[in-house]
């Protein structure tokens, strides 16, 4: 089973896959985190990028179940 992975459009023409949607195999023990580093992206990047699963907000080390939704979200704060 697929995991579909919605990327926010200013984190697309940074990825590897250089794709809005994409999809990971589900594996045991998968986390955003996995999937966002495999996209080319680092600690450092983590650090202002939300994780949203199934439309709730979520840490990057929180392990997927197969019937997830993913998304990555650029974390704009304002003042």
């Amino acid at each position: 089973m697929a995991i579909p992975v919605k990327w926010f459009p200013t984190l697309i023409k940074r990825t590897k896959s250089k794709q809005a949607l994409t999809e990971v195999e589900w594996r045991p023990g998968l986390r955003p985190v996995d999937i966002f580093t495999a996209e080319g992206f680092g600690e450092a990047d983590a650090e202002v990028v939300m994780v949203i699963i199934n439309d709730e907000q979520a840490e990057m080390d929180t392990e997927l179940r197969a019937s997830d939704r993913l998304e990555f979200l650029v974390s704009i704060q304002g003042g």
